[in-house]
């Protein structure tokens, strides 16, 4: 009794595992209910799992993509039980469906392979539902060749399109990186052509591709594909695109172009733009004769006018229609109950107006030293203004001093401004217009001079109406050991003109600079000596020649 039992559950176990193995190797995949015995345990539906890890641009649009060898595909066929397939293409580009057959699916878009494959499954299963879904998009074999750094193949994903192969094809080494980027100077953008392995060929266009997102401009790739990348000059194959519109500039020229492609290249017009009135213009074989005309783009677009081709060298200018406003604005800095950046209007606002918005000027206020700076000062103007300062010892002979001061007034351009004629004694013709980013610095009340350079005890000292520079580098702890004391100098607080103390009086905020005796090496001395040795020497033979002759 026992034993018919033990082997009719033998017998059962056989038969079960002969049909698990018949489904395995007739279908070429895995079931994915028998994978994971996780999934039956949590009661969730194993077709429903799917992998990670897979970058894509968009969401695959069935309607494009081709079916290829190695592409994952899941079969869920719902019947009670329900079957669950992972399927793989194979390299003969069939499908093989357990319990339906063997399928042709190869070079058919994804949305006809789902078709063909559901097809024969409602064969089979008449009243059951059934799906088909892409899983893992397979990798492919691709060439690229022509105008790259590494021509060659590679291996890519089938998600990927031609110009990914053609980025991993012009990586450089970090050391070739400067010819790297000669090198791409001249590589095509927009005659690209790609070939496939039956016999078609397609434009490739970058630009386009980049403003339309069109597939057709960037196909993705299939297995077998060969990319060919020509060369360019943009000295000559080129069409220009200027004024507003968001990317002007020059453009790789393609034989069809138009005015609207080459707008859309442009990135199209910016909301400043006038479309009805752009300029087209052309040159003539010998570049001696261009011809203007004016088009209405904006009729184009809409479809009223006829598009206008483009040709070789031909220049498209987008004009801006008028408009005035801008941030013109001014900066109010210093001693003033309300610093800060105020807008102001075009050559209008006049310095008295700003001065008033900004609260007034406080008490500590010295309006002798407050300026009306033309051109905002940068970071580098003020590392500037510091050494025209002089807060370190800096010969004013020093050349370098001289091209540093230069540059900034160049860069820094004061206003001729006297802020007590025009606040105290209400003089209105210093009462100027403001431009856009002027600069007004009212500095603090300064009762000090600044003595620096070769002295003792370096720094600010109080100031005494009618006292001389004497007076100051005293206070100052007197000369260093190396101090040059005949070469002092007077340093104005607004204007930083070096003067001879003799020729200013000091004033408060004023610096006074006293240079340091410059270092002479023994060799320079016994330079000195050899010289006037030379001339004793040279003396005292023309001495004896002219005593000769007179004897």
């Amino acid at each position: 009794m026992h034993k018919g039992k033990f082997a009719g559950c033998i017998c059962l176990a056989m038969l079960a595992g002969i049909v698990i193995l018949g489904q395995l190797s007739f279908g070429q995949g895995k079931r994915l209910g028998d994978i994971s015995t996780t999934l039956e345990e949590e009661k969730i539906p194993s077709s429903i799992v799917q992998p990670t890890g897979i970058a894509l641009e968009a969401v695959i649009d069935p309607e494009t993509y081709v079916i290829g060898p190695s592409d994952q595909l899941a079969v869920n066929i719902w019947t009670s039980p329900p079957l669950s397939f992972m399927l793989t293409v194979t390299p003969e580009g069939t499908l093989i469906v357990p319990t339906v057959g063997e399928l042709k699916v190869a070079d058919l878009t994804l949305e006809k392979g789902k078709e063909k494959v559901l097809s024969e499954v409602r064969k089979k299963y008449i009243s059951a539902a059934a799906t088909v879904t892409l899983i893992v998009p397979r990798h492919v074999v691709v060439t690229v060749t022509g105008n790259v750094l590494t021509p060659g193949s590679l291996v890519l994903s089938a998600t990927d399109r031609v110009h990914t192969a053609i980025q991993e094809a012009n990586k450089a080494d970090p050391l070739l990186h400067t010819e790297a980027q000669t090198f791409r100077r001249s590589v095509s953008t927009r005659n690209i052509e790609l070939r496939r392995k039956d016999g078609t060929s397609c434009h490739v266009d970058l630009a386009r591709f980049y403003v339309t997102k069109e597939d057709r401009f960037n196909p993705y790739l299939r297995e077998g594909d060969l990319i060919f990348v020509p060369s360019t000059n943009l000295e000559k194959n080129i069409i220009g695109v200027y004024g507003e519109v968001h990317s002007p500039g020059r453009f790789e020229y393609v034989e069809g172009d138009s005015i609207t492609e080459a707008i859309r290249i442009a990135y199209g017009f910016t909301r400043f733009a006038v479309p009805d009135s752009v300029e087209l213009s052309d040159l003539d074989s010998t570049a001696t004769i261009l011809s203007t005309r004016i088009i209405d783009v904006s009729g184009i677009f809409s479809g009223k006018l006829a598009n206008i081709p483009l040709h070789l060298g031909d220049r498209v200018v987008v004009k801006a229609r008028p408009e005035m406003r801008r941030d013109f604005r001014v900066t109010v800095s210093g001693e003033v109950l309300f610093p800060g950046t105020y807008p102001i209007t075009k050559d209008k606002t006049r310095l008295s107006e700003l001065i008033t918005r900004a609260g007034g000027f406080t008490r500590y206020a010295m309006l002798r030293y407050a300026e009306l700076v033309r051109h905002s000062v940068s970071p580098e103007d003020i590392q500037l203004e510091q050494l025209i300062s002089l807060r370190g010892s800096v010969s004013p002979e020093d050349s370098a001093y001289y091209h540093f001061e230069t540059n900034l007034r160049l860069r820094r351009e004061v206003v001729n401004i006297d802020f007590e004629k025009l606040f105290v004694q209400h003089d209105s013709t210093q009462d100027v217009s403001l431009l856009s980013d002027d600069v007004i610095v009212v500095p603090s009340r300064v009762r000090t001079v600044y003595v620096f350079g070769e002295v003792v005890s370096p720094g600010h000292v109080p100031f005494v109406e009618g006292e001389d520079v004497d007076y100051y580098v005293r206070k100052a702890g007197g000369l260093a050991d190396e101090a040059r004391s005949g070469d002092r100098k007077i340093v104005k607080a607004k204007t930083k003109q070096w003067l001879l103390p003799d020729k200013t009086t000091i004033e408060p905020g004023d610096y006074v600079w006293v240079p340091k005796e410059p270092y002479r090496p023994f060799i320079y001395y016994t330079g000195i000596a050899r010289d006037m040795a030379s001339f004793v020497g040279a003396f005292i033979g023309l001495a004896i020649l002219i005593g000769t002759i007179r004897r």
